[in-house]
């Protein structure tokens, strides 16, 4: 029994040297602050490997993203080509996917995709030699999160990517060997990428080359994204920084809440006072601004279900070389004869010229829309996190409150889920607390003097009521922040966090 016993135990042993990496992250301080990493063997542990080599000097890794602008040129056919590139990447690996659970009930791995299907792609198209590895991995990587999120419940079965909508343009590439590097040529800023070479692009208003890659930080990874003329750049940073530092006794004026709201953006505050900040004035100047402009563009939008396109005008041999310039609607005879002539209309057809410049009015609104929406959002959490040592706020089921058909372009519009991430990393960061409160937690319908639950404030037209049972007049936005504050308290309280 004891040998067995013995045995065991080393096998334990074993198994706990086997469970750390056989290649441990070493870290060295140089003279100019900054730290040398050497070892580890990659993956997606290698943060939490330096993490724990930089434990002793009291600092942390922290990764941060940068958007840029580019300015393709002459080098836009070969950005496209390598979107197009991880798009069939994406479509095969998932297809290939499918077909391999269907005969094996198996998964098809990652690894084994690029060992066994990958080089005979490349072999048949001589075009997916282009492309470095780093993209068809990252390729392949979307379709296994997509599944991972499908098994999870958080999404939907994986589709296939398109070249209309934002999975099918864009590519992703990691950094080694210096293959992506920032750089200042002829007094203008470039970025150099795998394949590709250097790429010119803009840098921000007031910035310089050193502010968007500080002396010490790394780049990581970078993604270009095209969103119809725009190409944009989205570079993976690494830095180390001081171990955030988290107090464990919080003030109570030092504690903020919020209540998310339509009307008003939401009401933040904590007991004593509650403030209204309300929904930008530009929402409203370009909402009405974005409306006119879509009405606009759907009144020069081909109509492919009651077949009202255009019809041609007659040619010298009666078929028209340009078949979308008259203003009268065509018959179904009409059409059938243009199908004939041009079999693949109904695919490539997409509007007029007409059409197109609508189109892209709609796509500049709704871009400087998104840039404004960023940019309020980016301010308002600097101030939380800048002025507050814990935020509370609800735990918002977003996605099923978009099927409202009444309130999902209102919803969509003020991007709750946005601003609540920004507040997370920025309090995460500083050192500070980021709580949400279960989203089952009647907030609006509890009295906050008695706990007595009026079920009658469901109704969001009910602004302002009063508890049957103690008499006291409440605002109900005012009510649930200040009833979500109360609950937040009692969850730092909870994780043995004191609060005076």
């Amino acid at each position: 029994m004891t040998n067995v016993n013995k045995k065991t135990a080393g096998k334990n042993k074993d198994s706990e040297k086997t469970t750390e990496s056989k290649s441990p992250v070493t870290v060295k301080q140089m003279p100019d602050g900054t730290f040398e990493f050497s070892g580890g063997r990659g993956g997606f542990n290698i943060v939490a490997q330096k993490n724990k080599a930089l434990e002793p000097y009291g600092k942390c890794i922290w990764n941060y993203g940068v958007v840029l602008e580019l300015v393709p040129g002459e080098k836009q056919s070969a950005i496209n080509q390598q979107i197009g590139n991880a798009r069939f990447v994406h479509n095969n690996y998932l297809h290939e996917r499918k077909e391999y659970y269907n005969l094996y009930k198996k998964t098809l791995t990652i690894s084994q995709y690029q060992k066994d299907y990958l080089p005979k792609l490349k072999e048949e198209r001589d075009y997916l030699k282009t492309s470095d590895k780093f993209v068809y991995e990252n390729a392949c990587r979307n379709v296994d999160n997509a599944y991972n999120r499908f098994f999870k419940g958080e999404a939907g079965f994986p589709k296939y990517a398109s070249y209309n909508k934002p999975n099918g343009n864009s590519f992703t590439t990691n950094y080694t060997n210096n293959n992506i590097e920032l750089k200042m040529i002829d007094r203008m800023p470039y970025v150099k990428l795998p394949k590709l070479g250097y790429i010119r692009f803009v840098l921000p208003k007031g910035k310089t080359l050193a502010d968007i890659q500080p002396h010490g930080t790394s780049i990581k990874a970078a993604t270009v994204t095209r969103s119809n003329t725009i190409y944009r750049i989205s570079i993976r940073m690494e830095a180390v920084i001081d171990k955030p530092v988290f107090s464990t006794v919080i003030h109570k004026d030092d504690i903020m809440s919020v209540d998310l709201g339509l009307k008003d953006f939401g009401v933040f505050g904590n007991l004593k006072e509650s403030d209204a900040v309300p929904n930008p004035k530009w929402t409203q100047v370009h909402a009405k601004r974005l409306r006119r402009f879509q009405q606009s563009l759907s009144r020069k939008q081909y109509d492919h279900d009651s077949a009202s396109i255009r019809s041609p005008e007659p040619d010298v041999d009666g078929v028209s070389d340009s078949p979308y310039t008259s203003n009268y609607l065509m018959t179904d005879g009409q059409l059938k004869k243009l199908a004939a002539v041009s079999p693949s209309i109904d695919e490539t057809y997409t509007g007029s010229r007409n059409w197109e410049k609508a189109r892209l009015k709609v796509v500049k609104e709704q871009r400087k829309i998104a840039d404004q929406r960023k940019d309020f959002h980016h301010k308002l959490s600097r101030a939380i996190a800048d002025n507050c040592t814990a935020f509370i706020c609800e735990d918002l089921a977003v996605k099923n409150m978009m099927k409202n058909r009444h309130l999902a372009k209102a919803i969509a519009s003020v991007g709750w889920s946005q601003f609540l991430t920004m507040v997370k990393y920025k309090m995460e960061r500083a050192g500070k607390y980021f709580r949400k409160v279960s989203r089952w937690y009647p907030s609006s319908q509890t009295c906050g003097c008695c706990g007595y639950k009026n079920a009658d404030v469901k109704d969001l037209a009910v602004r302002k009521w009063v508890c049957p049972k103690c008499g006291t007049l409440h605002d109900r936005d005012i009510n649930a922040q200040q009833n979500i504050f109360r609950m937040g308290m009692r969850l730092l309280q909870a994780e043995g966090i004191k609060i005076i």
